[in-house]
């Protein structure tokens, strides 16, 4: 068994490569190609564990991660993870991988398909909420997607700010970044709008300038008590756009609209079905909200694994 660690992780594949990975992960499992159990899911105080497995044809995976938000205070992630990558038929342990570095790019990768379907060709303005680990590679891979000309950022510090757009622009030089004092400056402008907090209190404000005919993203809230949205941004949508069905039972920001009747179930429909061209994207204002699955791991593994080799 091999171990490979974040640098490789971060140069195994260009982001087309990782987007394409997880559209057959959504496509796959759409299809019954792929087994997916239900994660468990153990809360202790704030602290959270998950375990994910995944089965597919060739490899199967299982992923374990913490979640300590505490860790901000000493200046630790906030989350730890490690995926092991197993043979599909024989089961032999085949490598070990940084689940911290691997959960980053999928997750910012899935954002990215939500961008490839959802957003229109010439949006170029992007705002980013919540500049931690996830926040930071969704912005990189969303620049991927279109010609983004500027990024909007907000945190809860002026260093966190100061330090994403340094470490951004070692990447995108040319893409101008803004550091906003408040969410409306940041969601006006913005075309594309991706939150990645671990809120327990909408971060987009409740004015209808803030995400009339913008197309958002939501990573975080991953939790029944966590929420990224507020309740009548969900009055205005056609549809709402998962990455799992599983998301009606985990998240806040699925679970609470669904339950004062601001949206109905049968809007709730599977990103998978825009992969697949089943549906089309109807109205201005498109959200696409990820809770994350094992299959985008399983995916994500395979993809390195095999560059690596």
């Amino acid at each position: 068994m091999i171990q490979i660690e974040s640098g490789a992780i971060g140069t195994a594949a260009p982001a087309s490569e990782w987007v394409t990975a997880m559209e057959n992960a959504l496509r796959d499992t759409s299809e019954g190609l792929v087994e997916v159990p239900p994660r468990s899911h153990m809360d202790m105080g704030e602290n959270t564990l998950l375990l994910m497995p995944c089965f597919g044809q060739d490899y199967f995976s299982t992923k374990l991660v913490s979640v300590f938000p505490g860790n901000l205070k000493i200046n630790k992630p906030i989350i730890y993870g490690t995926v092991i990558l197993n043979d599909g038929k024989t089961g032999e342990p085949l490598a070990s991988l940084d689940g911290s570095k691997l959960t980053a790019m999928r997750t910012a990768a899935v954002g990215s398909v939500g961008i490839k379907y959802l957003a229109p060709e010439n949006a170029s303005r992007l705002g980013v909420i919540g500049l931690g680990i996830q926040g930071f590679h969704q912005a990189l891979f969303a620049c991927q997607q279109r010609s983004i000309r500027e990024v909007r950022i907000l945190d809860r510090t002026s260093s966190i700010m100061k330090r994403f757009g340094e470490r951004f622009n070692a990447f995108y030089k040319d893409i101008k970044v803004i550091p906003c004092k408040n969410a409306m400056e940041l969601c006006i402008p913005s075309e594309i709008i991706i939150t990645a907090t671990g809120s327990q209190n909408p971060v987009i404000p409740g004015k209808k300038e803030c995400w009339t005919g913008k197309i958002l993203i939501g990573i975080g809230s991953y939790k029944p008590d966590m929420r990224e949205f507020p309740d009548d941004m969900f009055k205005e949508l056609n549809h709402v756009f998962v990455d799992t069905m599983h998301g009606i039972n985990e998240t806040g920001d699925l679970l609470i609209p669904l339950e004062k009747r601001m949206v109905k179930k049968e809007q709730v429909i599977p990103v998978s079905d825009l992969v697949k061209g089943v549906v089309q994207p109807v109205g201005d204002t498109q959200f696409f909200k990820s809770v994350g699955m094992a299959a985008f791991d399983l995916y994500a593994a395979r993809l390195v694994y095999e560059n690596v080799l």
